[in-house]
């Protein structure tokens, strides 16, 4: 058998065999990449390694090829949508990390024992009035070897996503991407973005038809819900995620779904994330205060007990 349910876990287990087959699956695509480690000359003084690296942004990559589909997986929905792709996440993680390293802001170059380590930032456009600045961290070894270390959202205290536009706007945009089917979490953080300290009132048809349309896909926020729950379970390591998922939904509930809610997710499982996120906030590192964004709602405690305002 492929797998089994986990009577325990309520969810399907694969078992080793087939768990192997699939890590053989992804480690061969991302081995066809061609990103197997790139060489520069450091030789030619410190000053020439970012544009050395930058010529060789194509062939960039992770040490591991295990670390690198798993990262890939992980981390490919901090990409804006139009940069995902349309299948596997390997190619298009990691030709966005190449494009941060090639066209992108050097914001830190560092040696320590004679390894270099380089921080590159790109902005991308998400949506309309909305960025998301992307990070790619590179390792160049004393012998000039160099590999990426990590790719995505920023660790440092820089703000992730801008939002400058209107509510009216993201509302829109977040009913209109609904209907074209558009990935889920994109149209979270638009609903996100109507949360921002806008005035309240007006647009009420607007509210409606979309809770209406999330209604009708509720299979696509049980998903949502899961990954708020993962990034929850994962916030020691960077909460992030944790929070920006769980204010997206808080706003999706009090300002277009109220009672409704109730009916669309387990309110048990919201309560699971909570409880997670007071435990694994307080005990990762603090989040950066300008990764918070203007306006967050007040009453979204998780941002402060992250950034240990």
């Amino acid at each position: 058998m492929a797998s089994e349910r986990d009577p325990a876990a309520g969810r399907v287990r694969l078992d080793p065999e087939e768990m192997n087959r699939r890590l053989r699956g992804d480690v061969g695509e991302i081995e066809a990449l061609g990103r197997t480690g790139a060489r520069v000359d450091v030789g030619l003084g410190d000053a020439t390694v970012p544009g050395q690296v930058r010529a060789l942004a194509g062939r960039v990559g992770f040490e591991s090829p295990v670390e690198a589909a798993a990262v890939s997986i992980r981390r490919i929905s901090e990409l804006p949508a139009a940069e995902r792709g349309d299948g596997a996440p390997f190619r298009p993680y990691h030709d966005a990390a190449g494009r941060t390293v090639a066209e992108g802001e050097l914001a830190a170059h560092t040696t320590d024992a004679g390894t270099r380590r380089l921080v590159f930032r790109r902005e991308a456009p998400v949506a309309a009035g909305i960025t998301v600045t992307l990070e790619a961290a590179v390792r160049v070894a004393a012998d000039g070897s160099v590999w990426l270390d990590s790719f995505g959202w920023p660790d440092s205290d820089v703000p992730i996503y801008v939002f400058g536009g209107t509510r009216e706007g993201y509302l829109a945009e977040a009913i209109a991407e609904l209907r074209a089917e558009q990935p889920f979490d994109q149209v979270m953080l638009l609903v996100f973005a109507t949360g921002l300290g806008f005035p309240e009132g007006g647009d009420e048809a607007r509210r409606a038809e979309l809770a209406g349309l999330v209604g009708e896909r509720r299979g696509r926020l049980a998903g949502y819900v899961s990954q708020a729950e993962s990034y929850a379970a994962a916030a020691r390591a960077g909460a992030f995620g944790a929070c920006l998922y769980r204010s997206a939904l808080e706003v999706l509930f009090e300002g277009y779904l109220g009672s409704a809610a109730l009916s669309l997710v387990d309110q048990e499982e919201m309560d699971d994330i909570d409880e997670e996120l007071r435990e694994a906030l307080q005990e990762g590192d603090p989040l950066p205060p300008r990764a918070i964004p203007p306006g967050t709602p007040a009453h979204h405690w998780w941002w402060a007990l992250a950034a240990e305002l």
